[in-house]
C-alpha cells in the first residue's frame, strides 16, 4: 500500500524512543513515517483496540532449520519443548537433521519460516545460513537485515571448504549490493568449538558484519580452558576434532576482542556464560573505532536447555547492548520475537516494559546498523510496523497490554505496505 499519504489510528502507539501514546495516530508518507503523535483529524484507517509498534527485530535466527522430531524416549516435558537433553546431544540431532536433508528441503524451510516470521511482525532479521543459502529468498521478502554465511571447521580442509563456499557466494552477490541495500551479507564463524581460530581472523579481513555463537554452554568453557570434556568427545565421535586445534584464547570474549578480532562489528548469539570480568569487553567502542558489539539473547532456547540464569540485566547495566532473537525451530516453538519478549516478561516481570520493547526493536536495529531506518517510530524512518491486538482492559503501564497477553500480531507493514494481515484485523 505505497500511498502518498495514509493516516492510521490505534488505541496505543509505542514509538519506543518516547512514551506510549494513547489514542495515537501515525501518518505514512511515501513509505516513511510522516508524523506520529496523538490523533488529530479523521484517519484513513481506525485500527481499533490495537498497538502500533515498530516492526520487531529478530537478531538471531536460522531460517533453514525446522523442528526436530521428538525422541522416541522423550518425556512429556521434552516433547512439549521444555527442558530437554543436554545441549551437546541436541547438537548431534541438529547435525543429523542437516545431513539427512537436501538443499531443496532447506530452501523449503526458509520459505515457510520467512512467511511465519513476517506474519509475526518481524521486519528486520539476522539469519545465519549455510553458504548464503537463504539469501535469494530473504532479499525477495519484505524484510531488511543481514544474511550471515557460516564458516565451520576445526580441520583445515573443512575450514577451507566452508570459507571457499562463502567466498563464492560473496563474489556472486556482491555486485548486486550497495550501502542502500535492504539486506546485506555477513559472515558467521559458527562457534569456538566448531571453527578454527584462523577462520575468525579471516572473517574479520572481509570487513563485513560478523556473528558467532559464543559463551553458549558450560561445555564450551571446559573445551577452551583445557581442551577436554563432552564437546571434545562429541567432536571426536563425528570426526570433526583436530588434535592440532588451539583456541584463540581461554575465554569466550577473546573470540571477538583479541587482537584484530576487535576490528569488526560482532553480533553474539546467546552469551550466557561470559564471566562478569569480561562484560566491559562487550561494550561498543566509541568513535573513531565505532566497532559495535551486541548480544542476541534467545529466551526460550535458553530455557529449553536448563542453562544458568542469563546475565542480560548485568550486561545492560554495564552498557552492553542486548537484543532478542528466536534461534531456530529446532529449539523454540515459533519464530516470533513477540513470543520471546512475552516469555521473558512472564519469567522476569520486574523487567520494565519500555526496556523489553527496546530490546525487541531498537537495540536489534542498532546491532545491525539500521537504527537510522528501523527500530522506532520516528519521523523520516521507514514505515515498518507491527500491529498487535490488545486485551479489553486497562493497565497503569500500557506495555503490560502488549506483554501480559497472548493476543496476536494482526498485521505487518513494511515500507508503508501491508505485507501480512489486514487493516481490520480479520
Amino acid at each position: 500500500m505505497r500511498s502518498k499519504l495514509v493516516t492510521l489510528a490505534a488505541r496505543y502507539v509505542f514509538p519506543v524512543d518516547g512514551p506510549p501514546i494513547e489514542g495515537g495516530g501515525l501518518t505514512i508518507l511515501d513509505g516513511r513515517i510522516g508524523a506520529v503523535g496523538p490523533l488529530t483529524g479523521r484517519p484513513d484507517f481506525d485500527l481499533g483496540n490495537v498497538a502500533i509498534v515498530p516492526g520487531f527485530v529478530n537478531a538471531h535466527t536460522h531460517l533453514e532449520l525446522g523442528p526436530l522430531k521428538p525422541r522416541s524416549e522423550a518425556t512429556p516435558a521434552e516433547a512439549a519443548g521444555e527442558i530437554i537433553e543436554n545441549e551437546v546431544e541436541w547438537l548431534r540431532r541438529v547435525i543429523n537433521q542437516r545431513r539427512s536433508g537436501s538443499e531443496h528441503t532447506l530452501r523449503s524451510a526458509v520459505q515457510r519460516n520467512l512467511a511465519s516470521t513476517i506474519a509475526s511482525g518481524t521486519t528486520v532479521l539476522a539469519d545465519t545460513t549455510t553458504a548464503g543459502l537463504s539469501w535469494k529468498q530473504v532479499i525477495q521478502a519484505p524484510v531488511r537485515g543481514v544474511v550471515f554465511a557460516e564458516l565451520i571447521g576445526l580441520h583445515r580442509a573443512r575450514g577451507l571448504q566452508t570459507s571457499e563456499e562463502a567466498g563464492a557466494w560473496l563474489s556472486k552477490i556482491r555486485p548486486k549490493t550497495d550501502a542502500s541495500a535492504l539486506v546485506r551479507p555477513g559472515l558467521s564463524p559458527h562457534a569456538p568449538y566448531s571453527t578454527a581460530g584462523w577462520l575468525y581472523h579471516k572473517a574479520v579481513q572481509n570487513r563485513l558484519p560478523l556473528s558467532t555463537h559464543l559463551a553458549e554452554m558450560p561445555e564450551e568453557l571446559e573445551l577452551l580452558e583445557n581442551r577436554e570434556g563432552p564437546l571434545r568427545r562429541f567432536l571426536e565421535e563425528i570426526g570433526a576434532w583436530d588434535d592440532e586445534w588451539e583456541p584463540v584464547g581461554s575465554r569466550p570474549a577473546d573470540y571477538v576482542r583479541k587482537g584484530e578480532l576487535r576490528n569488526a562489528d560482532w553480533l553474539i548469539a546467546h552469551g550466557t556464560y561470559f564471566d562478569p570480568s569480561e562484560f566491559w569487553q562487550l561494550r561498543p567502542e566509541a568513535a573513531p573505532h565505532d566497532h559495535r558489539v551486541a548480544v542476541a539473547f534467545c529466551p526460550r532456547t535458553h530455557a529449553r536447555f536448563g542453562h544458568a540464569p542469563h546475565p542480560y540485566r548485568a550486561l545492560l547495566e554495564r552498557g552492553v547492548i542486548v537484543c532478542l532473537g528466536t534461534d531456530s525451530l529446532a529449539s523454540t516453538p515459533s519464530l516470533s520475537v513477540l513470543d520471546e519478549a512475552r516469555f521473558l516478561h512472564r519469567n522476569d516481570p520486574s523487567l520494565g516494559g519500555d526496556l523489553l520493547l527496546t530490546m525487541a526493536t531498537l537495540f536489534g536495529a542498532w546491532a545491525l546498523r539500521l537504527e537510522a531506518t528501523a527500530g522506532s517510530l520516528r519521523v523520516g524512518k521507514s514505515a515498518d510496523l507491527a500491529i498487535v491486538a490488545l486485551p479489553n482492559r486497562e493497565e497503569s503501564d500500557p506495555h503490560a497490554l502488549l506483554f501480559d497477553s497472548e493476543l496476536p500480531v494482526v498485521a505487518t507493514v513494511f515500507r508503508g505496505e501491508l505485507v501480512s494481515g489486514t487493516w481490520d484485523g480479520t
